[in-house]
C-alpha cells in the first residue's frame, strides 16, 4: 500500500503547527523556546522533503540565521525566536519568504504594544521581554496554509 505524498506532507505540517502551539506556551509562560521543538521542527521539514511534498529553502534560512546572530549579538532579538525562524524559512518556498516576514511583524506589533502598555500601567523595574514565538508560529501556520494539498482539496 503506498500512502499519497500529498497526506504526508499535510499531516508533517500539521505536526509542525502542534510543536509551534507548543513553543507558543513554553514561550509565552517561561520565555523559552526549546532545542528539542526546534530540532523536531527541523526532523519534520526533513521528512516532508523526503516523503512528502516540501522543499528546503537552505538560501533565505541561511541569510536569516546569519542577520538573526547579528541581531541577537545586538541584543535585539532572543536566540530562541531566531533558531525558530531559521528552521521554518527552511521550509517555506522562495515566493511565500516575503509573507511570513510580513505576517511576523503584522502579528508581533500588537503584541509589543501589549507589551509596552503592560510596562507602561504596571510601573514594574523588572525588564519586560516579548513572546515572539507567538508571533512567528501564527506567521508560519498562515503561511503554510497554502502548502496544505490533500486536506485542502
Amino acid at each position: 500500500m503506498i500512502i499519497d505524498s500529498g497526506l504526508i506532507n499535510d499531516l508533517l505540517i500539521l505536526t509542525i503547527w502542534g510543536c509551534l502551539l507548543i513553543s507558543c506556551y513554553t514561550d509565552l509562560r517561561y520565555r523559552i523556546i526549546s532545542n528539542y521543538i526546534v530540532i523536531t521542527i527541523f526532523i519534520l521539514t526533513i521528512l516532508n522533503a523526503v516523503f512528502g511534498q516540501g522543499q528546503l529553502n537552505y538560501l533565505a534560512s541561511g541569510i536569516f540565521l546569519g542577520l538573526g546572530l547579528l541581531l541577537f549579538y545586538c541584543r535585539l532579538i532572543g536566540g530562541g525566536d531566531i533558531k525558530l525562524i531559521t528552521v521554518l524559512l527552511i521550509s517555506i518556498p522562495p515566493n511565500s519568504v516575503l509573507f511570513f516576514l510580513i505576517v511576523i511583524t503584522l502579528i508581533g506589533l500588537p503584541l509589543a504594544i501589549i507589551v509596552l502598555l503592560y510596562k507602561l500601567f504596571s510601573q514594574s523595574k523588572a525588564a519586560i521581554t516579548l513572546p515572539y514565538g507567538i508571533a512567528i508560529s501564527g506567521s508560519y501556520i498562515m503561511t503554510s496554509i497554502t502548502l496544505l494539498t490533500t486536506l485542502m482539496n
